[in-house]
């Protein structure tokens, strides 16, 4: 079947007209081919920057697409993402359609926040533009807390919560080559990392460690990937994101009145069973206080394939 992409891309662009008319943030979501008439294919803006990322091979169609983009917006750089489903070899997954990698932007920009970009990564490239009303969220709530950012990829939630007025933020995350990352946007934003920001570790380690010397926070960020690594400090096998396990140890290191923010990523449970499940992990000491999603540059009438964020309260007992 033959894609109709220069009527398909004009038409999500114009669905996103509240977005580009907006100047509180220059990166979102151009394309979501899932629900937009090309499964598999997304676009997105950064800057004056254009990811082009898909899993079928279309790269007879890449011309198409980079001319109905430069219609609807001047990029300087717009470039072509395959995944390795393709199965095709690096080199001829990713290239530039238009411009050259020196005009690739170092940052993107939400809410007077800057987050550090690497375009030229095959994953994620810093900022899941989904999660961008959780950044919002997060700088409208953080202010005077002690913040731990789970899973914290780039730092970014982290970041939002600091820029928010956190007194302090610590990201835990498994893998060392995010430090450099998340320290470009520290720097940028004019922010101290100091020497416990950003902690490198097995979350199933340091999460009891954390409750056995008496740690606690106002607030915890929960964004764990659709698959938990398996763990040698785990006494189970984790499932999928893991939440029961996770949220009984979270429950454990927040104060009272402290929230607690959880990411969804599942399509096995309905949102009301993922908020009854975390409830029931925290030996019921959590309360649901708010719900959002992403907004309309990840387009879905069916809300359990969205992004779903909870808050939860920590109950004073």
């Amino acid at each position: 079947m033959t894609i109709q992409w220069r009527e398909l891309i004009e038409k999500a662009w114009n669905d996103r007209k509240i977005l580009h008319e907006s100047d509180e943030f220059d990166s979102w979501r151009v394309f979501h081919g899932y629900t937009e008439g090309a499964k598999g294919v997304v676009i997105e803006k950064f800057g004056s920057m254009a990811l082009v990322e898909y899993k079928d091979d279309i790269r007879e169609d890449l011309e198409v697409i980079k001319d109905a983009l430069l219609q609807c917006y001047p990029f300087t750089l717009i470039i072509a993402k395959g995944d390795q489903s393709v199965g095709l070899r690096l080199k001829h997954r990713m290239f530039t359609l238009h411009g050259d990698f020196s005009d690739a932007p170092e940052f993107a920009q939400e809410y007077g926040i800057y987050y550090s970009l690497l375009p030229d990564t095959m994953h994620n490239c810093g900022l899941y533009l989904d999660a961008r009303p959780v950044r919002k969220w997060l700088a409208n709530n953080s202010e005077g807390r002690r913040v731990l950012n789970l899973f914290s990829f780039t730092g970014s939630l982290g970041i939002a919560a600091l820029k928010g007025g956190a007194k302090a933020a610590i990201h835990l995350d498994k893998s060392k080559d995010l430090l450099s990352r998340i320290q470009k946007s520290y720097d940028k934003n004019s922010l101290d990392i100091g020497t416990r920001s950003f902690i490198q570790g097995d979350i199933y380690k340091h999460l009891p460690k954390a409750i056995k010397n008496g740690q606690r926070f106002d607030g915890i960020i929960l964004d764990p990937p659709p698959k938990v690594y398996k763990s040698p400090y785990s006494e189970h096998q984790p499932r999928g994101q893991d939440f029961s396990k996770l949220v009984s140890l979270c429950s454990k290191l927040l104060s009272p009145g402290g929230w607690l923010i959880c990411l969804f990523h599942r399509y096995d449970a309905t949102w009301d069973q993922s908020d009854a499940e975390i409830i029931e992990s925290s030996s019921n000491t959590l309360k649901m206080t708010e719900r959002f999603t992403s907004e309309c540059d990840f387009p879905d009438d069916n809300i359990d394939r969205k992004l779903r964020v909870t808050v939860f309260e920590k109950i004073d007992t």
